[in-house]
């Protein structure tokens, strides 16, 4: 007789592996490769551009005006003229000149000045004040530069362009 062995019972299915997300290290970044600027660009005859202008005033006393004529401008002052005086009047560099409407546009163009030179760095205060809204003529003396804020019939009658009409206008 035969011994025989007792069977063994048939080997289960091999059960699927459960995949595992692994989480590989992230790579470094590396810069991204620049091209020789020679390779970026084929070379093209391109005419060499001309320098720009810088559009501030290379005089900082011109500046300082044109930035008057803004504070005005922003007011809504009217008729804004700047005459360059030096070398024909000995009292003051730029006269500018400029109408309001009405007497509280007057008062109003007249602060507003007054208010933002005070503000600047450094700050600037007129030397002397004149005039009043009601009179239809003010004006502020800052040496260098002198305000003349009129009514229209003031200005009229005063005509200060054509006392100043050799000056250039800036």
């Amino acid at each position: 007789m035969k011994k025989t062995t007792p069977e063994k019972p048939a080997a289960a299915a091999p059960r699927a592996a459960k995949k595992v997300a692994v989480k590989k290290p992230a790579a470094a970044k590396k810069p991204a490769a620049r091209k020789p600027a020679a390779a970026a660009k084929p070379a093209t005859a391109k005419k060499p551009r001309a320098p720009r202008k810088s559009k501030a005033p290379a005089d900082p006393l011109l500046a300082l005006v044109q930035r008057v004529r803004g504070i005005l401008d922003a007011k809504k002052g009217e008729d804004i003229r700047i005459f360059d005086v030096r070398g024909i009047s000995g009292v003051t560099d730029f006269m500018v000149l400029c109408s309001g409407i009405s007497a509280p546009h007057l008062r109003a163009l007249s602060e507003a000045v007054a208010k933002e030179l005070r503000a600047s760095d450094p700050p600037l205060a007129p030397h002397r004040t004149a005039g009043t809204t009601e009179s239809g003529w003010m004006v502020l003396d800052y040496y260098q530069f002198v305000v003349h804020l009129f009514s229209p019939e003031m200005r009229a009658y005063y005509a200060l362009e054509r006392l100043w009409k050799d000056a250039p206008e800036s």
